[in-house]
């Protein structure tokens, strides 16, 4: 580690980088893709000065990464606060037990000002934030629902199984046809009076439906923030022929197949439902799932036909009282649920009793 090189990464520096193709060329190690980065300039809650990062190189190989989003929350009384999510703390295996850990989280929390928000506290980072002058002010529960016999996850549970991989792999494709055809015939059924729009960008008319569910977020929700947060050009799809890029990232946002389906549901005419989530390979997680109590089941079968459509065999989602209903409504292979919890910075002076994260709050995928 005689060779570290730290690097703030703020809004005004990622625009020189991108502008010099500093990232994704031949030199440093890109923590993120181009298309994420030029997304990242987007947010226009962040200033120039705002940290989007903080990174370790050693010889321009990535060592150390943390990664951070501006964002405002609600402080009462009309009034708005600038914070910083927490999204991804990584560091290369061979200097996880050093002091590089450490130094690089503290320099993120000093270029935010500690006005952190941890989304996601992981198993790994338990024991630092347990020393640091972090508040848990939240607690959910995330459920993953997979509708075949995965095998890459039954293998990564169980090392063992590698020796019978081949057969696995037949079962997992059987067992999606199996609950795919018979989901398909539930879904069809019950979503004979429904219809989709899908959409890249909310209109008036989708706004004046999502607006009145985000009333009681504790991030400010605003038709264009909506449409940043769900925007495709975040990713770069690897079309047929394509040559892929020959540099690799962290934040991974390159492949055959990513992208953001978003859809407002219909029945009557009328608007009855908002669903967003990140469709990566057979992966889709869940980003908004927006509808009344009259028409959530409507909505839950207006998601499965989506799902099948695209082919996910894999559900994540923050929203328990989908995740109950789904798994009674249709045939699912295997369900877990893990608790989520979420910390504050003791100097973001502020109350979060009582304060819960929605699935659209500091989501960036």
């Amino acid at each position: 580690m005689n060779n570290l090189e730290v690097i703030i990464l703020t809004k005004g520096s990622l625009k020189e980088a991108v502008a010099e193709n500093k990232f994704w060329g031949d030199s440093y190690e890109p923590p993120f893709s181009l298309n994420k980065a030029k997304w990242m300039l987007e947010n226009t809650r962040a200033d120039n000065e705002d940290v989007f990062a903080v990174l370790g190189y050693e010889k321009h190989t990535i060592i150390a990464f943390v990664s951070l989003m501006p964002d405002f929350i609600k402080k009462g009384k009309g009034n708005l606060k600038k914070i910083f999510w927490s999204q991804r703390w990584w560091i290369a295996n061979n200097y996880m037990n050093t002091v590089l850990p450490t130094y690089i989280k503290s320099n993120s929390l000093t270029e935010a000002k500690n006005q952190i928000i941890v989304r996601f506290l992981g198993d790994d980072t338990k024991a630092y934030y347990e020393k640091q002058p972090f508040t848990l002010f939240s607690e959910r529960m995330r459920y993953v629902i997979v509708f075949n016999l995965d095998h890459k996850i039954l293998i990564s549970k169980k090392s063992g199984l590698k020796k019978v991989k081949t057969l696995l792999r037949f079962l997992d494709k059987t067992s999606k046809k199996i609950t795919f055809l018979i989901n398909s015939y539930k879904s069809k059924k019950r979503t004979k009076k429904i219809s989709y729009r899908f959409i890249s960008n909310i209109n008036n008319k989708d706004w004046a439906f999502i607006e009145n569910f985000c009333v009681t977020d504790i991030v400010p929700k605003t038709q264009k923030y909506i449409d940043w947060q769900i925007s495709n050009n975040q990713y770069h799809v690897i079309t047929e022929g394509e040559v892929r890029p020959k540099y690799k990232c962290l934040l991974e946002s390159v492949s055959n197949k990513i992208h953001n389906l978003s859809f407002m549901v219909e029945k009557e005419g009328e608007t009855i439902g908002f669903i967003s989530g990140l469709v990566k390979g057979g992966r889709f997680v869940l980003r908004y799932f927006l509808a009344n109590q009259d028409d959530f089941n409507h909505c839950i079968d207006a998601l499965m036909a989506n799902l099948i459509k695209s082919e996910c065999t894999l559900l994540q989602t923050e929203n328990t009282v989908l995740a109950e209903r789904l798994k009674n409504r249709y045939l699912i292979v295997y369900a877990d649920s893990k608790k989520l919890l979420s910390l504050v910075h003791n100097d973001l002076d502020m109350n979060f009793q009582d304060t819960i994260l929605n699935d659209g709050d500091g989501n960036f995928l």
